[in-house]
């Protein structure tokens, strides 16, 4: 997982533990690893989400959600936009519940891992 990670780069991690415990849960060498290229390290419980979302135990989206949240690529509400359209597209009129929130939900359960 770390193999191609460089220097400074983001490290979005899907694990049901709160970030307090991720750390520990880390094996030595991953903790090493993060920190020797000055990584920054993010942790979802995306399972949880997912569910509390109506999308069962679909994963990708609030996977996707974060990804563009922390890479920037979009303005926050064009990439909401997407994502969206995207669940939209995939999911049908499960869709409609989760796409009409105000705050998605990945934005509510993300948290940045400490050390």
């Amino acid at each position: 997982m770390l193999a191609e990670a460089t220097e400074g780069a983001t490290l979005l991690i899907n694990c049901p533990l709160p970030t307090a415990a991720l750390w520990d849960a880390l094996p030595r060498e991953a903790q090493e690893t993060i920190i020797a290229r000055k990584l920054r390290v993010f942790a979802i419980d995306a399972a949880t989400v997912a569910r509390e979302a109506g999308m069962g135990t679909r994963i990708n989206t609030i996977m996707q959600t974060c990804f563009f949240a922390l890479a920037g690529i979009f303005p926050r509400e064009e990439a909401l936009e997407h994502i969206k359209g995207a669940i939209k597209k995939t999911y049908g009129r499960r869709a409609r519940r989760s796409c009409g929130r105000t705050t998605p939900p990945s934005t509510r359960r993300s948290s940045t891992c400490t050390r």
